[in-house]
């Protein structure tokens, strides 16, 4: 039961990433860049992981699905009514990202980029400098 309820959960987290991600207008190769997916995940595989699949388990996919879902979060946050300007902050380029949009900082920078733009957004995320 505890294993049908953490892989229920799984992909749950998986279904929101992969939304965000979309909606963030990433194409198949920028999502399996983003999301570090093993050699083995292709581009037409993406579709399971919209549906009924989770992400793979591993400490790398974990650690920037972690990211993205504090970026999600932080976005309901900062705007909890209108979900269209978490869009629109995401593709809007900005001087503190070197005039480039958070969606480009995330993927010219790979994870560095996802931690950047998670501190930026969640200021208690790295509060004390340690992650």
């Amino acid at each position: 039961m505890q294993n049908t309820i953490q892989e229920d959960s799984n992909i749950e987290l998986t279904l929101a990433v992969m939304h965000a991600l979309d909606d963030w207008k990433l194409d198949g190769e920028q999502i399996l860049s983003v999301m570090a997916l093993p050699d083995n995940i292709k581009v037409r595989h993406l579709a399971q992981f919209r549906k009924s699949r989770a992400l793979p388990d591993t400490p790398e996919v974990n650690e920037r699905l972690r990211h993205v879902i504090g970026i999600i979060d932080a976005l309901s946050t900062s705007y909890p009514t209108n979900t269209r300007m978490s869009l629109f902050w995401m593709t809007r380029n900005s001087k503190k990202f070197q005039n480039r949009s958070p969606i480009q900082v995330i993927v010219e920078d790979d994870l560095e980029g996802l931690i950047t733009i998670r501190k930026h957004l969640d200021c208690s995320y790295d509060w004390f400098g340690d992650k």
